[in-house]
Parts: structure tokens; sequence; C-alpha cells
């Protein structure tokens, strides 16, 4: 079929081939419409508008022989409906309007996958998540609480510090200082006093 990527262009749960730009008419499509297409012919970024596609059915003959023939038009009934160009604010009416404009800038080719129609359909009927709230700001601190904090940091680092230097040079036995043996005082006697009943000085 060769046909080029067309971002406009999406099959639907069922295999039609479907176009969003037609507003007018049929949008499942074929082919051969897709190849007379005006937007695929003016592939331009700054081209807005829709489509136009009138579907005309077959005719079917009948001769007076007994013979039948079903005659198809072949040619594509689509067009522009309405159309601007974004870039120089004109209206455009075919793809001859277009024609050597130094502006044009080309369709993406690569297509990002569309959802299919269930899955819009699902989109649109489910609940909306609420959005996070974000998390409340801390409480400003003093100057005071800031200045103990300092102070606090400070001696634990001057403590790790000195556990680092012991671990690295820990005290030899030769030069630990010898202790005084403490030697506890005896307890005084308690001198009992006689007590003499019935005696007078």
């Amino acid at each position: 079929m060769n046909l080029k990527p067309c971002p406009y262009r999406q099959v639907d749960d069922e295999g039609h081939i479907l176009c969003d730009k037609i507003k007018t008419g049929e949008r499942e499509v074929t082919p051969n419409i897709c190849r007379a297409c005006p937007v695929a012919a003016i592939n331009c970024a700054h081209l807005r508008g829709t489509l136009d596609h009138q579907a005309r059915p077959p005719i079917t003959v009948r001769w007076g022989n007994g013979k039948s023939t079903v005659l198809e038009d072949a040619a594509p009934t689509i067009a522009l409906g309405r159309a601007a160009c974004a870039a120089k604010v004109i209206p455009i009416h075919s793809p001859r309007d277009c024609a050597g404009c130094a502006l044009r800038q080309p369709l993406p080719e690569v297509i990002a996958p569309t959802r299919t129609t269930n899955e819009r359909r699902t989109r649109a009927t489910a609940p909306v998540a609420p959005s996070p709230i974000a998390p409340a700001a801390p409480p400003p601190v003093a100057p005071t609480e800031i200045a103990r904090q300092n102070v606090v940091a400070q001696k634990i680092i001057q403590l790790q510090e000195w556990l680092a230097h012991q671990k690295q040079n820990p005290p030899r036995p030769d030069e630990e200082k010898q202790v005084a043996p403490i030697v506890l005082a005896a307890p005084r006697a308690r001198v009992k006093e006689e007590r003499r009943a019935g005696w007078t000085d």
C-alpha cells in the first residue's frame, strides 16, 4: 500500500481505519482516500482545519441480457472543509495555496500509539485521583536553637576525633600511671560514758 505515516489516522477495536480530521461525512477511510487526502498533500504542521468526506455508494447496472455491472466511483471524494494556516494566518482552500511555502514544517513521521475507543471510554469514566498534597514546610528554627545545635555538633566531632586517636594509639602497660592505694581511715571508737545513777557531786 505504501502509505505515508499520518498522525490523524488510527484504528479502532473493530479494525476500522478512522481519520480524526474528518468532521463531515464518513470517518472510515481507505488507502485510496488517504492517498488523495489534501492534508497529506500539504504535509505541514501549521495547517489547521477539517476534512469533508462524502461516500458515494456503488451503482449497479443491469443489462437486458441478464448481466449486471457494478460501477464504483474510483475518484476519492475527500476535500478540505475549512482550513487555515496558523503561521501566515490566511485561509487555505487547496494544496496549491501551500505550494512553495518557505514556512512549511513537515508532520512528524514517528507516530505515538493512539488509544483505542475502549481505552478512551475507560479513561473518561475512570475516577480522577486527587493530586498529592505537598508536604508542609518545617517551622522556622530560632537563632539560639541553631547556635546550640552547632555547639552540640562540634562536641560530637571532637569526641569522635578523640575516640579515633585512642584507637590508633592505645596506652602501653608501662606508661600507665601508678595509682596510689586508697587507705581507709579507721572509724573512731566511741567513748562510752558512764552514767551513774543516784550519785551526786
